[in-house]
């Protein structure tokens, strides 16, 4: 049984959300989980590009997980600011799929073969969240969290969204908005183009 999003007590706190850069086995299709593979060239170009786009806002503080793609995402994505680490944004372990072409994964709401539960997951993302935006202040700015395609789900399922869908694109940092009891959750570059459109 999958436990519902009411099941966590997913803080009401505005952040931004990005994924790591792109490593060699996202190009070739393997699952990484819990592996601590490095970003690959094209990865550390995704996460610089991004770089003049976070530089327009304004950043209360940055979060990546124990992983050093994330972490080196986080660097390059955001580089003014100490990325600050907390174990529970790391990657799903898949277990025994861990280095297995993407087309074995099991079914996502299943435990992999000695691997993490789903709940298990979403309940140390939620934890970590928590830590991450205590204390969150809107005149000090959102926080940035750096993590991994397992880690937006479970957030995604956290703010009660399908955690099924499409996985979100490397380096891509989506906004996500508490609003009147629901979330709504949005590109960041999207939010920043109707921004401009409005004042023009």
């Amino acid at each position: 049984m999958i436990f519902p999003y009411w099941h966590y007590d997913m803080p009401a706190v505005p952040f931004v959300f990005m994924r790591h850069g792109e490593t060699e086995a996202n190009r070739t299709g393997i699952i990484a989980g819990s592996t601590d593979v490095p970003l690959n060239t094209t990865g550390e170009e995704q996460a610089r590009s991004v770089a003049p786009l976070m530089a327009q806002h304004k950043w209360r503080a940055v979060y990546a997980s124990t992983q050093s793609r994330a972490q080196r995402t986080a660097a390059l994505a955001v580089p003014g600011h100490q990325a600050e680490i907390l174990s529970g944004l790391r990657e799903r372990h898949w277990g025994d799929l861990e280095g297995r072409p993407v087309t074995e994964i099991c079914p996502r709401f299943e435990t992999p073969p000695n691997g993490e539960p789903f709940n298990d997951m979403c309940k140390r993302v939620c934890e970590a969240l928590k830590i991450a935006l205590a204390g969150h202040d809107d005149a000090q700015g959102l926080t940035v969290i750096v993590g991994h395609s397992g880690v937006m789900r479970c957030i995604l399922h956290l703010t009660g969204f399908d955690a099924d869908g499409p996985r979100i694109m490397n380096a891509t940092p989506v906004l996500f908005t508490p609003q009147d009891g629901r979330w709504t959750h949005k590109i960041l570059s999207e939010q920043a183009n109707a921004a401009r459109q409005d004042m023009e």
